[in-house]
């Protein structure tokens, strides 16, 4: 193939010094042909040669059709019962007399599968009105009082037509967190969205049918009629759907979160999260001459009016309590009292506390914990059962936080008790002269429970 210089030579040849063309190939020591073709052309232009033809296969005949059938009807089926290539080949072989060659039958099909795929999808340039907001929740490290490390959650509530966002931190995803975060937002900026898209979380949506219609949440049902938002939800693993939040949750964590912060109360290291993501909206909004501020000023009148009573973010729920007066709520346990043992009592749960109730009385209020598996007791719940077993005080896992006027008489009677010989055990003998519950004549009172073969002269084994 000549180089365009060679071709150019040619024609200026021919054009401006009217040499004829056999000639010109002497000259140049090309085929009259090929010197005949770029002197006499006209059409320049790119791609204007001779398009490729179409592939044939002559061999195949008739069994073209009954292949593109075994193609459109794969792809009904699961891909591991498609037809391969190969496959083909052999049913042709075998039913239909076919005798071509097996390259020309993989290439058909490569075609065919290709003409049968849907189009690729694209995406469509979106314009952003004013007043609508997407939300997201992330995840994060921080350190906690302790220096562990611990994995929190973001919520990220953006606004695409200014680009301005906020963020709330929390130990949790759950419901309540959500709706905390999103009041919090909303009370900052003093105004609702009118929209607000998210994704398929099952903190909002309950039940995600076929179609666009979804199942929502009672407690996020209740949270939308409050604040008079409507809300709409991308599709199933579709999460470029709500592309604007998702960029800005990963902005908000590299600039906010970078390196891992040291959190010791959520509410105020949330107070100071909301003026810290102000602190970025003078630069330039992407795309616009105008600020992410000047244009939060223009989208803030078309946010919602908040209602006049502010909506606390809980939920309730009905647990049975143990023999031992706990209720188990999500993974942990909060004590309410043992004299509703197996009774039904209720809980107001927020995102970091909990107020356990009993026939409409408030019973007290703990602090939310989420570690798996914690307890949170309060000793003024069991007062009722030590007035019944004064001795068992003492062991009870509450007993710390008894008032020292109520510890000081367990511990000067631990005083004057003896001890157990066995090395590192620190149980002491209940009664008096030998007669408590432990029982014996020995010197100190009697045997421990979880070593009563014990000789308390010797340490030793008894016979």
């Amino acid at each position: 193939m000549l180089a365009l210089a060679q071709k150019e030579y040619i024609k200026h040849l021919y054009e401006a010094e009217g040499k004829p063309l056999n000639k010109i190939a002497k000259e140049t020591g090309l085929n009259y042909r090929t010197v005949k073709k770029y002197a006499q052309k006209y059409d320049w232009s790119p791609g204007g040669g001779r398009k490729p033809a179409p592939p044939r296969y002559p061999a195949m005949g008739p069994c073209i059709e009954i292949v593109e059938g075994w193609v459109k009807e794969g792809q009904l089926r699961p891909r591991n019962q498609r037809h391969t290539a190969k496959k083909v080949y052999e049913r042709l072989c075998g039913d239909h007399n076919y005798a071509g060659s097996e390259s020309s039958v993989r290439k058909f099909v490569r075609g065919a599968k290709g003409r049968t795929k849907a189009a690729p999808g694209g995406f469509i340039p979106l314009a952003h009105p004013p007043g609508q907001a997407q939300i997201d929740f992330g995840v994060f490290q921080y350190t906690d009082s302790l220096g562990q490390a611990q994995k929190g959650h973001a919520l990220v509530v953006a606004f695409p037509y200014s680009n301005a966002g906020w963020m709330q931190v929390f130990p949790s995803g759950n419901q309540e967190c959500l709706l905390e975060g999103l009041m919090r937002v909303f009370e900052r900026i003093g105004g609702a969205p009118q929209r607000v898209l998210a994704d398929n979380m099952g903190t909002a949506v309950a039940k995600v049918p076929k179609g666009a219609g979804r199942g929502l949440a009672g407690g996020f049902t209740r949270f939308m009629l409050h604040c008079r938002f409507e809300a709409e939800f991308c599709s199933p693993a579709s999460g470029n759907g709500k592309g604007s939040v998702e960029n800005k949750a990963g902005y908000m964590r590299r600039s906010l979160l970078a390196p891992a912060p040291a959190i010791v109360d959520f509410n105020s290291f949330n107070e100071g999260l909301l003026e810290r993501c102000e602190n970025g909206m003078d630069r330039p909004r992407y795309r616009h001459t105008k600020s992410i501020r000047e244009l939060w000023e223009e989208e803030g009148g078309h946010l919602l009016a908040l209602p006049g009573q502010r909506r606390g973010a809980f939920r309730y729920e009905s647990y049975k309590a143990d023999k031992h007066g706990f209720v188990g709520i999500d993974s942990c346990k909060c004590g309410v009292s043992p004299s509703l043992s197996g009774k039904i009592a209720q809980a107001k749960i927020y995102y970091g506390k909990i107020e356990p109730c009993h026939a409409h009385k408030l019973l007290r209020g703990y602090t939310r914990s989420y570690s798996k598996g914690s307890e949170s007791m309060d000793w003024r719940g069991y007062l009722g059962a030590i007035a019944h077993k004064p001795r068992a005080a003492e062991d009870a896992r509450f007993f710390g936080q008894l008032p020292d006027a109520y510890q000081e008489p367990w511990r000067q009677r631990q005083k004057i008790r003896p001890a157990c010989p066995q090395r590192d055990c620190r149980r002491r003998e209940r009664g008096n002269g030998g007669q408590g519950p432990w029982g014996g004549d020995a010197p100190w009172g009697g045997r421990c429970r979880q070593h009563p073969g014990m000789l308390p002269q010797s340490g030793k084994q008894a016979a």
